[in-house]
């Protein structure tokens, strides 16, 4: 029999490098912006990008996991899933 690999914890996010997947958006995000503008921003990015990961995982510890794609959603960005595509509609079902 070939041995696979079980997932410790099935809900855990993919990992890029040390981070997770929503912390690296976060870091690619604030240096690709400072890409961007040019000059000394890059740099100013590294370190920018660096402090707003830190600050995402201090704010995630204290959150659901996966706390980043629902505020995407709650502010319109992207959609949920299938069922949930417009963060707009608040449809309440008594």
């Amino acid at each position: 029999m070939k041995e696979i690999d079980i997932p410790r914890y099935v809900d855990s996010q993919m990992q890029l490098l040390f981070w997770e997947i929503d912390e690296a958006v976060i870091f690619i995000g604030c240096l690709g912006a400072g890409i961007a503008i040019g000059g000394w921003a890059t740099i100013a990015s590294l370190v920018g990008g660096w402090y707003a990961v830190k600050r995402f995982k201090r704010f995630k510890n204290g959150a659901l996991d996966g706390i980043l794609q629902h505020l995407c959603y709650w502010a319109g960005v992207m959609p949920l899933n299938k069922h949930y595509q417009d963060s707009s509609k608040r449809d309440f079902f008594l």
